[in-house]
């Protein structure tokens, strides 16, 4: 059953009886999805929040020479939304989309918001999740403003070890900041060390 995944990834902060449970779960809404749809597009609001079942997701900005650069992944059993817009409710400057087939499910702002009143220990668990999530962003800038490009991708391999052979080496690149013909040195000499 689907739903069992997003309970025992919310269980691990909160535990819930089956009344709880059962509202939590009527307030998804579940999605399978082709690779490459786009859940939320540069100049919307963002009024949702994932949970991804199976696949993986990214959040992602395009400059104006259309490059993109990744700011997260989202692959199975992760949380993920655009923080800015959905916190603020103004207009997303990033994209996210799949990067493979996959499986979420999404819970509206607002239901989430009724979620809070009725179940106040669901505000600790968005808190929890919100807090990694700002951790993790504050370790993601002291990476590329700091460490050099062979370390990050290390950290990369160790931070998303069962994404790596899923995505192509060109979004591993842009995530860490390089070119994918960087990143191809990097892992030759990586492998031959």
């Amino acid at each position: 059953m689907k739903e069992e995944a997003i309970i025992k990834n919310v269980s691990r902060h909160i535990k819930l009886d089956e009344m709880e449970k059962n509202y939590f779960v009527n307030l998804l809404h579940h999605r399978i999805l082709k690779k490459g749809e786009i859940l939320l597009k540069y100049g919307e609001v963002c009024r949702y929040n994932y949970f991804v079942i199976n696949g993986c997701l990214r959040v992602y900005s395009v400059d104006e020479y259309g490059t993109e650069h990744i700011i997260a992944f989202a692959p199975a059993d992760w949380w993920t939304s655009e923080l800015y817009s959905y916190l603020t409710e103004s207009p997303s400057e990033n994209i996210i989309d799949t990067l493979t087939a996959a499986e979420l499910f999404e819970i509206k702002k607002q239901d989430m918001e009724e979620l809070f009143v009725r179940i106040p220990k669901f505000e600790r668990f968005f808190r929890i999740l919100f807090q990694n999530a700002m951790v993790n962003h504050l370790n993601r800038l002291k990476q590329v403003l700091s460490i050099p490009a062979e370390e990050r991708y290390i950290q990369f391999i160790k931070q998303y070890p069962f994404i790596f052979n899923q995505i192509p080496l060109k979004y591993i690149a842009s995530f860490l900041g390089v070119s994918p013909e960087f990143l191809s040195k990097i892992r030759n000499k990586i492998a031959h060390s």
